[in-house]
């Protein structure tokens, strides 16, 4: 735990401008209040979705966090430079189409129905949600790798486990098991959670509803992954070549917004989690650490959220 907070010290005093932060804070703040009392990702991007419309207002939504905290950073560290260099551009626009493109992409689901006789499955179609999603980042990342002239490094954009000490990654997800547990009991937490209640139904103690739900949570798993290896790993390192440690905060804002329709203290607390995760992965090269934070606490919520409803029964 000490070395993790000489991580964050070291960040803290060598990068964090406070005025830039603040920025950052406040455009978020009014972005999340915006969200939560108006509802406009569902009102005004849900009514184009099975259209490729959809896919151009993913970009335009995506586009907002990078660029405001993108320019806000050329803004107040005074980095003119950034603004004629067509490489760095590019690099935020794959990043902006890329994950646009995941929240974008459905043709699945007509191939799943058809494949099961024209019956729509929810456990199905919720499967593949997973594993499509997870394949397009991979697929997304691996094609920028061999084209970008990345190939060549050591790691794949983070995914070392040798040198790393897991261990206070391990404390990390003890800590945060008073706050699941409280959260456990909020009505908000129990309606989501466990993610997989509202499409495997039965009893709990037959085998086959057992593999339902442990395939689905390996692929919710994978599905987490590939979030990390796309914010912590592919974003956080392509834009470090051009930002160093200031490739943070741009990570942090976007993924900030990918939690946009999920429970407000999870949008919050994204923030602070990216925040860390990041700082992380900066320092030691590697996304172990954050894989296992980040899947750690995807399982314990599936956990907390099973066992809230089972005691409020």
């Amino acid at each position: 735990m000490r070395k993790l907070y000489g991580y964050f010290r070291t960040y803290w005093i060598e990068e964090v401008k406070l005025p830039y932060l603040l920025f950052i804070i406040g455009f978020l703040s009014i972005s999340i209040l915006l969200e939560y009392r108006y509802n406009l990702t569902s009102s005004l991007m849900n009514p184009y979705k099975g259209t490729i419309i959809h896919f151009y207002t993913n970009i335009v939504f995506y586009s907002l966090p990078i660029l405001v905290s993108v320019l806000g950073y050329i803004l107040f560290y005074k980095r003119n430079d950034l603004i004629k260099t067509p490489s760095f551009w590019f690099i935020l626009l794959f990043i902006i189409s890329a994950y646009a493109f995941r929240s974008y992409f459905y043709q699945y689901k007509n191939w799943i129905i058809a494949m099961n006789n024209g019956v729509s499955s929810s456990y199905l179609i919720k499967c593949s949600n997973q594993f499509f999603r997870a394949s397009t980042i991979f697929l997304a990342i691996f094609i920028f790798w061999v084209f970008s002239g990345y190939k060549g490094e050591k790691t794949f954009y983070g995914f070392k486990l040798k040198g790393i000490d897991t261990k206070p990654y391990f404390i990390l997800l003890l800590l945060m098991l008073p706050l699941i547990a409280l959260a456990s009991t909020q009505a908000d937490f129990l309606n989501r959670y466990p993610t997989f209640a509202n499409f495997v139904k039965g009893n709990i103690s037959n085998s086959t509803l057992l593999a339902r739900i442990g395939v689905y949570e390996i692929l919710y798993g994978l599905d987490y992954v590939a979030v990390e290896l796309f914010f912590r790993g592919f974003v956080l390192y392509t834009l470090t070549r051009f930002l160093g440690k200031g490739a943070i905060i741009p990570m942090v804002t976007m993924y900030v917004f990918i939690h946009f329709g999920k429970p407000l203290g999870e949008t919050i607390s994204s923030f602070f989690g990216g925040m860390i995760l990041g700082i992380i992965a900066y320092e030691t090269k590697s996304i172990i650490g954050g894989i296992i934070v980040h899947c750690g606490i995807a399982y314990l919520m599936e956990i907390g959220g099973f066992l809230g409803n089972l005691l409020s029964r």
